[in-house]
């Protein structure tokens, strides 16, 4: 996953605008990715599957665009 790739993610999971310097695990991360994809995460929740991530790949791919041009500056 590329920088911007997850410090988006991280932005949109988080609902701020300062990324965290260190990287999330990739277990983290794919739960994330899931969530945008409809994964609700509760407890007794199976880990999610194929298709929601999937989904949240579609998501992430939409917002890492949305991202990369809010911050690449005038």
């Amino acid at each position: 996953m590329a920088p911007l790739e997850w410090q988006a993610l991280y932005c949109r999971v988080h609902r701020t605008t300062l990324p965290p310097d260190m990287v999330p695990s990739l277990r983290q991360a794919i739960r994330w990715i899931a969530t945008l994809g409809g994964y609700l995460n509760r407890r007794h929740d199976p880990p999610p599957g194929a298709t929601l991530i999937w989904r949240g790949f579609l998501a992430l791919h939409e917002i890492t665009e949305m991202f990369r041009i809010l911050n690449s500056g005038p």
